[in-house]
């Protein structure tokens, strides 16, 4: 259709390019970009292709398009320059390989506009459309030929002349941006066009190598994201050597990088008498050398295979950090051909930094035996205020590795995980340690923690209490300490001095919560480590008080995937039993989750047990008081979570109300309500003649689970008793009740029947009166029920709790 082929936002286009005024281009460059993202119709269409559907019209507007972009990038006006710069690289997005083979005068003219005297504005988004283009022509071979082998170099050419002007010229400092984007740039096209690129590999390395790892000894600062993609520019040189090469080449850089971080290592634990030797075997192994203490600790050179210089503790950490990131970005970036990871080299870098052991923070003497003398206190204090910061990079390179080579870690993961509970031992006071050693911790458990042995298990104890206090604080469950008081030992009297004032104000400050505020990040990394806890580590190794914490976490902080984790993987006594169940906290917590419903119908917390095991008075009582705590919706930490093992062959006891006149007669007994059960139909009990309706009404509930536990709660009694000081003058007929209701029963229990006992006219008078118990008990025996209900009129009142 025409009008497919020709949309009006094309002649709308043409149009404002030629009424609008250069200087006010720049204004309506959004609504242009727009219009032109919807001509992609025409753009991609042959040009040379005419037909009556009004195909020449739409020649003859693109080619005035064109026109007018190019005379727009090659004009005076800077402002019309900056709306042609971006024009081009919507059109070629758009337009794909019709627009791409008539790029080239676009090419050379942008080419054009970089080697001038603009704003860095437009030299960055020339940078950006020539790599997008150079991008898009890496698909044809023959525009490769025609238009990106003569027109490459040059774009080299000019982006290392604004890196590094020449010192006659009187070009403006180059800013931080534009330095960012020219590195991003030849990052992106290095492996499209490494051979190109080769005789520009060495002078790219050392414009980059000021902003690799700087310091504060730096005359600049150099953000983060410049470090970054300076790095990852520097990791993919290694492309461009010759065939066959780049393999030796991203292993001698990787080399020389760990060898210069242990020689900055020297220089800043020289205070510290180490008891660290590579024992890697691999060919970046080092020795330790001997440091100078007549000078401060130093290091870099002025070479080109040289880092900048560094003068001072503070800075030598910091170029220890670079470096350990300078190494992850190594094993982060890909590669065109497969390379052997030194990861001796990379644990041996590990054991250096946790073979270190700071002073405890309570010691009266800070210097510790293995502190050398000949280095003065200023230094060892700006040591281990610096040392953290050290820890916090090796965890993240440990994470790097981790992540990168996954399975293929396995075998260095114990050790790893022994280095990670020394580094985090010693600086868990620090939210950035504790958030890196999360992270860690995480993958590692996903490699082998099903494997884990108890004494293992046992020594992650103190990461696992500090990410739950972590999860606890940020949610507000962290109370405030008391007010503690000093005594003064002066000499004077002793007496007790409270420091806050305002706690005669406010006699409850104790109850209130503490405020704390951590980064996003770092509680979901804790939420995600206490979900691997439950579902990666053998539940049965974990102390079962820190299993309770972990589960008050839980709950408290609402963590539906750790609660989940803990029902699907509960832990196990000696006896086989699972005790700690919190099913009914999750139903409640989350009622219309799919993962929860897909457990309330499925999982079976007793089915596991031992069928064997008898329920005595004591277990009795516990589960009667867990019943109690559920239905007030308290929670019962400090204590094991109780679900005894029910046999289903034995009768379940429960509690029988003792009857008691009508004037001091209680209401009527209940039980707690069970929110796993449905609501049973009425059942009707005919005596004699007679037809009285007796309804048995079980607590209601939303949830409808059924559990074997749970279903003999609310089984049908078998005896109905009535006060003892009313005379039985008639005995009792035994008649069948009908059960309409079958998911009423508990499951593998046998259908009892109820017997009701009919008293004299005297009593039925005054039966409305009256309540009545039921002893909700199952027998499994029928036989010698009649010599049961004869004991039962004997014994009277007090002696009618009968148990089965």
């Amino acid at each position: 259709m025409a009008f497919a082929a020709l949309p009006p936002e094309l002649r709308s286009l043409c149009r404002r390019l030629t009424s609008t005024k250069v200087d006010q281009l720049p204004a309506i460059l959004p609504s242009l970009l727009k219009d032109l993202s919807r001509c992609q119709g025409p753009l991609s269409k042959p040009q040379e292709t005419k037909t009556p559907e009004g195909s020449s019209e739409s020649a003859v507007l693109v080619h005035r398009l064109k026109t007018q972009i190019a005379s727009l990038l090659n004009g005076r006006s800077a402002h019309g320059r900056f709306v042609a710069v971006a024009l081009v690289k919507a059109v070629v997005e758009t337009g794909g390989w019709e627009c791409l083979r008539t790029s080239e005068p676009w090419v050379r003219g942008l080419l054009s506009v970089l080697q001038r005297k603009d704003s860095s504005v437009i030299k960055d988004m020339c940078i950006v459309a020539l790599v997008k283009i150079y991008t898009l022509m890496h698909a044809y071979p023959t525009l490769v030929r025609e238009i990106v082998t003569p027109t490459l170099p040059t774009f080299a050419t000019a982006c290392l002349q604004i890196l590094k002007p020449p010192l006659s010229s009187k070009a403006v400092k180059i800013t931080n941006d534009l330095v960012e984007t020219i590195f991003e740039a030849f990052s992106a096209i290095i492996p499209l066009y490494p051979t190109t690129l080769r005789q520009f590999s060495a002078k790219f390395r050392a414009e980059a190598r000021p902003y690799l790892v700087p310091t504060s000894s730096d005359t600049a600062i150099i953000p983060a994201s410049l470090q970054t993609s300076s790095r990852r520019l520097v990791v993919r040189l290694h492309m461009t050597a010759a065939k066959g090469g780049d393999v030796t080449e991203w292993a001698r850089s990787l080399d020389g990088l760990i060898k210069t971080f242990h020689s900055t290592a020297d220089q800043v634990f020289r205070a510290i008498q180490e008891n660290w030797e590579s024992v890697s075997g691999h060919m970046s192994s080092y020795t330790p050398q001997t440091a100078v203490f007549d000078v401060e600790p130093q290091g870099g050179g002025a070479g080109s295979d040289q880092f900048p210089p560094w003068t001072g503790v503070y800075a030598g950490s910091e170029r220890m950090i670079g470096l350990l990131d300078f190494i992850a970005d190594y094993l982060r970036c890909r590669t065109k051909s497969a390379v052997t990871v030194p990861i001796s080299a990379i644990v041996d870098i590990v054991t250096r930094v946790s073979s270190v052991m700071p002073p405890l923070p309570d010691k009266e003497k800070p210097e510790s035996a293995d502190m050398n003398s000949a280095v003065g206190r200023e230094e060892k204090d700006e040591l281990w205020v610096v040392f953290p910061d050290i820890q916090v990079a090796v965890m993240r390179l440990l994470l790097t590795a981790t992540r990168r080579l996954g399975r293929n870690f396995v075998p260095a993961a114990q050790t790893s995980l022994e280095q990670l509970l020394r580094m985090f031992e010693s600086g868990y006071r620090l939210p950035e340690v504790r958030l890196a050693a999360f992270l860690l911790l995480r993958e590692m458990l996903e490699l082998c923690g099903p494997a884990m042995a108890k004494l293992t298990v046992e020594g992650l104890s103190l990461i696992i209490k500090t990410c739950c206090r972590d999860i606890l604080a940020s949610a507000g469950h962290i109370k405030r300490p008391k007010q503690s008081t000093a005594a003064l030992q002066d000499g004077q009297k002793s007496k007790s001095v409270v420091h806050n004032a305002d706690a005669f104000l406010n006699g409850k400050i104790e109850d209130e919560s503490i405020s704390v505020s951590l980064d996003a990040t770092h509680i979901r990394a804790a939420e995600a480590l206490l979900t691997a806890l439950f579902s990666h580590v053998p539940q049965q190794h974990i102390p079962s008080p820190l299993r309770i914490q972990m589960l008050r976490t839980a709950i408290l902080c609402r963590n539906k995937d750790a609660q989940v984790a803990s029902v699907l993987h509960p832990a196990r006594e000696k006896d086989n039993r699972t005790p700690q169940v919190i099913l009914p906290y999750l139903t409640q917590q989350f009622p219309y989750d799919e993962s929860v419903e897909v457990l309330r119908f499925n999982f079976r917390p007793l089915a596991t047990g031992p069928r064997n095991n008898l329920l005595d008075s004591e277990e009795a009582s516990v589960e009667e008081e867990l019943d109690t705590r559920l239905s007030n919706n308290s929670f019962s930490f400090g204590r094991p979570f109780e679900n005894p093992v029910f046999n289903t062959q034995d009768a379940i006891p429960t509690a029988t109300a003792r009857p008691t006149s009508p004037a001091t007669q209680p209401s009527e007994t209940t039980r707690t309500p069970n929110p796993f059960l449905p609501e049973p139909s009425p059942q009707t009990i005919t005596i004699g003649s007679e037809e009285h309706a007796a309804t048995v009404q079980p607590p209601s509930s939303t949830n409808s689970l059924k559990r074997k536990n749970e279903s003999a709660d609310i089984a049908v009694s078998k005896r109905l008793e009535v006060d003892n000081t009313k005379a039985v003058t008639s005995t009792s007929t035994i008649i069948p009740v009908d059960r309409t209701d079958a998911a009423f029963d508990p499951p593998g229990a046998r259908h009892s029947r109820a017997d009701k006992v009919e008293a004299d006219e005297g009593a039925k008078d005054s039966s409305d009166n009256e309540s009545v118990h039921l002893n909700m008990e199952l027998d499994s025996d029928d036989e010698g029920e009649d010599e049961e209900k004869e004991g039962d009129e004997e014994d009277g009142g007090d002696n009618d709790a009968a148990s089965a």
